[in-house]
């Protein structure tokens, strides 16, 4: 946003025109980019909804005991911050994300998680914004880099403060099975330059077991 000042014998103008939105604050005139709206209602959004209800139904049929090891499997992966920090994360959430992208690239779905610890990520090395349809991963593959896809989860993007929405960041794009360095993703929503990206990145196996996932900010 820019304060602007209008010469002597100049109208001020108020509205849109070719994407710079023109008003009046307490600051004067201004001028700001205009927001685009942005579509809600994509396939892929959609899709996910549709196997959300199924999912929730299936977690909460579940015993006590099944209920108690997915919010311990929860608190060994949770989601790293970008300086590091560990997150809080709910059974049920660790079971709608490990379940969706099972569904999505269909692979099995288990109801009991595997009794090992979270599988060891790749080195994440750079997260890089190539256009506003496409973001590319650059990674160093571990040891265990068997039977395994990136998952690559997206929040909607907003020109002001970060405002997630739980469900945004369930809409994964998925790799190919053991997929090489560098990896491009087409995401589910455009990112338009100078707006705020939220990106989560992880790892999960076919056999059910997954990695902790990395907050990116772009």
């Amino acid at each position: 946003m820019a304060t602007i000042v209008f010469a002597d014998g100049v109208d001020p103008i108020k509205g849109h025109r070719r994407g710079i939105a023109f008003d009046i604050s307490q600051a004067g005139h201004i001028a700001k980019r205009r927001p685009s709206p942005i579509n809600h209602l994509t396939n892929p959004r959609m899709l996910v909804r549709s196997l959300l209800p199924f999912t929730n139904q299936y977690f909460w049929n579940m015993t006590n005991g099944q209920k108690t090891a997915w919010a311990n499997l929860a608190a060994m992966a949770g989601v790293t911050g970008p300086f590091g920090q560990g997150g809080h994360q709910a059974g049920c959430a660790m079971f709608f994300k490990l379940v969706l992208n099972a569904q999505l690239a269909g692979d099995p779905i288990y109801a009991n998680h595997p009794a090992h610890n979270p599988v060891t990520p790749p080195t994440w090395l750079t997260l890089t914004r190539i256009d506003k349809d496409t973001i590319r991963v650059t990674f160093t593959a571990s040891a265990q880099w068997v039977t395994k896809r990136i998952y690559l989860r997206q929040a909607i993007p907003s020109p002001g403060h970060r405002n997630w929405k739980p469900t945004d960041g369930y809409i994964a794009q998925y790799s190919p099975l053991n997929p090489n360095s560098p990896t491009d993703f087409t995401t589910h929503f455009q990112h338009i330059a100078g707006w705020n990206g939220r990106y989560w990145l992880g790892t999960q196996r076919t056999c059910g077991c997954r990695s902790a996932e990395t907050l990116w900010d772009l």
